[in-house]
């Protein structure tokens, strides 16, 4: 086996909420400036020895409450100051997050400086001590703790051999980006104004929160993203952002939100031109309102009305917003990167651009963030899954043994045992997101397989028990029928019935109904329900009376009942249901 030089560097973190996870998936993207080989790693997945595993670590890690640590490194610090590992090998540096607001400010990372340096490992860069407002200080300390960990001279290390032709195969993979005769102009492309406009107009922030990933994803095509909120946004500007993404919510029946409603009329009024911008909207609605989407398939028409040029078809999302808009973002982003400087779309250089994104990250994005590769530990799992034979007529328990990582979901291990053991098991298969028919009873729980990870759930013993959910037919295995769920919720009419309310009038002289923010929140916190179907099953008593409706119907009479919108007559049916014999108070 050939040795190479070493430039392994270990990055883990510990978070609370999130932030330092974050942080150390952009150190692990950074680090490939500095020709080093980062990996991620969540600091409760190891032992107290496995720091001594590389020559050169990194530690990112939040503080929690009154100076403790995040709950995820809680057992591997306790672990560590008992065994004490000898660290003499290692170089390491500190990242902390913090709030000064409190007295123990970033005490969870000075406790693992000191730690680390009183066990022998060689300090490379001081302890960055980053308030709230991380980015600035964590760029700073990644940049020059970095370049100091990659000035290190570690040795060599022994690997296989097929691991380094893959490396030199990506290598040459990745090269063909930035060579040749096409590849000039991608580099002519890229030298010129790279700047990218994202407007959002959001009214309980999904939008927004879309606008910002968006921004972090539109890096990767060397593209310099702004997020603007529509509210206060200088119309006049408009032409000069020559490409524009626009992520809209749709609000009440078929209205723009209200931070965007100033910004529609004035364009509607000025009608200014348009001619050379390029733009794609996304826009997110809800399939149980006649105007679905409606805010956004305005803005798409207005744009090219006014003369803009759609680089990529608008995307409609529904309630589940973020499996549509992944696919939006993967396609118009690296199209709208594909205008130059002067307005013109080359859509010719549109393969060298994807490929030009996907080489700046070997890692697949996921969630938020492009972190770097997350090394989760393996699990070995007692499998005991329900089956059922409707042919046969017959049900019992399969028990299978299996190794798996940690953050695998449990969907991955069911189809791992289809695929490995017996392919006749059956279950409803998610996208991954949470998909609301894709539920089970794992160890007592009702839970989404597609997005519910094996450590969630697992017990102290390393078991899994999984079993249909309670209170439908069971069609096969896992597999339960929601068919008289369907019929059910048809029956009941959960969907807006609206009387005249009290409103405004718009510039153009256009009504638009008012609701206090106040409400609004309320409404959207009660529906924000990834699964009916699941609350369905979490009654006791829909297992032993199919007459009754159950909780996931009248979850959402109950929330119709509730919305100040209804019509006095409508809620009075509602109600009436509700206290049907099959209702909730029946």
């Amino acid at each position: 086996m050939p040795e190479v030089p070493d430039r392994q560097l270990t990055i883990y973190f510990g978070s609370q909420t999130g932030n330092a996870e974050e942080l150390a998936g952009k150190t692990a993207k950074l680090a490939k400036k500095f020709n080093l080989q980062a990996k991620v790693v969540d600091i409760g997945d190891v032992k107290p020895e496995n720091f001594a595993d590389t020559k050169r670590v990194f530690i990112i890690t939040s503080t929690w409450g009154e100076g403790e640590m995040p709950d995820n490194a809680e057992s591997i610090w306790l672990s560590t100051c008992e065994q004490n590992p000898s660290l003499g090998s290692v170089n390491f540096s500190i990242c902390a997050i913090g709030d000064t607001s409190y007295d123990e400010f970033c005490k969870a990372g000075l406790d693992w400086d000191a730690k680390f340096n009183q066990l022998g490992a060689t300090r490379v860069h001081d302890i960055q001590l980053c308030d709230v407002d991380y980015e600035p200080a964590w760029e700073s300390w990644a940049n020059s703790a970095l370049q100091a960990m990659s000035d290190l001279d570690t040795g060599t290390i022994t690997v296989d051999e097929s691991e380094v032709v893959a490396e030199t195969t990506t290598t040459q993979a990745s090269a063909v980006a930035t060579s040749g005769e096409a590849s000039e102009e991608l580099a002519a492309l890229m030298a010129g104004d790279r700047s990218l406009a994202i407007l959002f107009g959001s009214q309980t922030g999904n939008a927004a929160g879309l606008a910002e990933k968006t921004a972090k994803l539109a890096a990767d095509y060397g593209l310099v993203p702004k997020v603007y909120d529509m509210d206060g946004f200088d119309t006049s500007t408009l032409a000069t952002h020559k490409r524009t993404l626009i992520i809209t919510s749709t609000w009440g029946e078929g209205e723009m939100p209200d931070n965007a409603e100033s910004l529609w009329q004035t364009v509607n009024t000025q009608g200014p031109s348009l001619s050379g911008v390029h733009f794609s909207v996304c826009a997110i609605g809800d399939t149980a309102y006649d105007e679905f989407c409606k805010a956004g398939v305005d803005w798409d028409e207005k744009y090219q009305s006014l003369g803009a040029s759609k680089v990529h078809d608008i995307q409609l999302c529904d309630v589940d917003f973020e499996p549509p808009w992944s696919l939006w973002v993967a396609e118009a982003l690296p199209k709208i990167a594909c205008v130059d400087s002067s307005g013109t779309l080359q859509i010719e250089l549109l393969e060298q651009m994807k490929a030009y994104g996907n080489s700046s990250d070997d890692e697949v994005v996921s969630g938020d963030y492009a972190p770097g590769v997350i090394n989760k530990t393996e699990l070995t799992v007692t499998l005991e899954i329900f089956r059922y034979c409707p042919t046969a007529a017959e049900s019992g328990w399969d028990t299978v043994v299996c190794a798996i990582p940690a953050n695998a979901s449990i969907q991955d291990m069911l189809t791992a045992v289809k695929n490995n053991v017996d392919g006749s098991l059956t279950f409803r298969a998610g996208d991954g997101t949470g998909s609301p028919t894709s539920g089970v009873r794992v160890n007592g729980r009702l839970v989404l397989a597609d997005s519910t990870s094996i450590s969630d759930v697992i017990s102290a013993d390393g078991r899994i028990k999984i079993e249909p959910l309670s209170g439908y037919p069971v069609i096969r295995d896992l597999m339960v029928d929601y068919s008289r769920f369907e019929e059910n919720r048809i029956k009941a009419k959960p969907w807006m019935s609206s009387s005249p309310r009290e409103g405004e009038y718009l510039i153009n002289g256009m009504a638009v109904g008012v609701m206090e923010s106040e409400d609004a929140v309320k409404l959207h916190t009660a529906s924000d329900v990834m699964s009916y179907q699941l609350v369905h099953s979490m009654s006791d008593t829909v297992a032993y009376d199919s007459k009754y409706e159950g909780p996931g119907i009248h979850l959402q009479r109950w929330n119709r009942v509730n919305d100040p919108r209804s019509s006095e007559k409508y809620k009075n049916s509602l109600i009436a249901s509700l206290n049907h014999p099959t209702g909730v108070w029946g």
